[in-house]
């Protein structure tokens, strides 16, 4: 039997109950996450402090592999250096069978897995090294770190017992300082400094002791219970930012949650608003990640967008990146959602933490 919302509604914790949310949040991701700041400050030194890093001489594309938590960090990569980079940059997220026709000995392949065992970038590494490629892992231990070892090739060793999802500056960061290292993009160490400056700011803003009121990560929790978010971002660091935030939603916050990105989703999804108005306007609600250095037509369709579809929603919410930089940018709007999304799980009475449909997934994949 479906429970009543109602009475659901009447044992939600209160968000400013700091005993209620200690309770909880078993593995203490929202501490982890409060420590972003520092975590990113501390990953880049790591990153920068790596030795048997490859030769840049020659290196003609870049490829990053990388799952969930730990692929994020390619799609972050992605989004800051492309206009950096003079080469070509993509990430795959999967076993990569095959792995691009240029990938070679050529070609500059980062593996991300902060466990290290994660299956399918286990094997494209392999395919990677079988082709000569330059590699570098980044990882807490695990195959990957023995892979390194074997073929004596560089390994970003950071520190376990975290989420991968709780991870992101420790997984990011040593791919930003690697390429800076090499002198394949200009060294990024003000943006750094702009982005560690910005987060503790809003990791402060944001902190669990702030009450609700004064507090924008727990003010979007709020807003979001009880309804199903659907996030949009520009496209570049708006679209990852948004599908990293459908994905802390889904993974924090144990809720329903989708995303798309500007333009491409006024080709498409825009239309879909058009039907099942009296479901959508009340269960549905949309959150704008917004750039203030967006493409002015981008811009524009946000306006336009939120007009055409504002009857057939809840409410609209946007958020503003911070910063002047590209990292500061996409780092601002990634945590002030993922401290969003573990108050949305903690606001639902469940442990943010634990996933444990993945745990299931992935122990009948280990039976096969």
């Amino acid at each position: 039997m479906t429970e009543d919302p109602t009475e659901e509604a009447s044992r939600r914790p209160d968000l400013d109950d700091l005993e209620a949310i200690a309770g909880l949040d078993s593995e203490d991701v929202l501490g982890a996450v409060e420590r972003f700041a520092g975590q990113c400050r501390e990953a880049w030194l790591l990153g920068r402090s790596a030795t048997d890093l490859p030769q840049a001489e020659g290196i003609d594309g870049v490829l990053v592999l990388g799952m969930g938590g730990s692929g994020i960090s390619g799609d972050v990569l992605q989004a800051v250096v492309q206009a950096r980079l003079p080469l070509p940059l993509i990430v795959i997220k999967g076993y990569g069978q095959p792995l691009p026709e240029w990938v070679g000995r050529n070609t500059l392949v980062f593996a991300v897995s902060y466990s290290g065992s994660t299956e399918e970038t286990v094997v494209a590494l392999e395919e990677a090294i079988a082709r000569g490629a330059r590699t570098i892992a980044v990882s807490s231990g695990g195959p990957l770190a023995e892979i390194a070892a074997q073929h004596g090739m560089a390994h970003v060793r950071i520190p376990p017992g975290l989420q991968p999802r709780a991870s992101l500056g420790y997984l990011t960061m040593p791919l930003f300082a690697a390429l800076t290292t090499m002198g394949l993009i200009p060294d990024m160490q003000e943006d750094v400094d702009e982005a560690v400056e910005i987060l503790s700011d809003i990791a402060e803003r944001s902190h669990r002791k702030r009450g609700t009121s004064e507090n924008p990560a727990k003010g979007l929790a709020s807003k979001i219970v009880g309804r199903i978010p659907v996030v949009y971002g520009g496209e570049g660091i708006g679209a990852v930012a948004a599908y990293r935030f459908k994905c802390d939603l889904n993974e924090y916050g144990k809720t329903p949650a989708f995303w798309h990105f500007l333009p491409e989703l006024d080709h498409n999804e825009i239309v879909g608003w058009n039907r099942l108005a009296d479901v959508t306007s009340r269960s549905f609600m949309m959150i704008l990640l917004r750039d203030p250095d967006e493409h002015e037509r981008v811009s524009l369709r946000f306006d336009i967008t939120q007009r055409l579809v504002r009857d057939n929603v809840a409410e609209i919410v946007e958020l503003q990146a911070e910063g002047t930089s590209l990292l500061a940018r996409i780092l601002s709007l990634v945590l002030v959602t993922q401290i969003a999304a573990i108050y949305v799980g903690l606001a639902y009475g469940v442990d943010p933490g634990p996933v444990e449909s993945i745990q299931k997934l992935k122990a009948e994949l280990a039976q096969n």
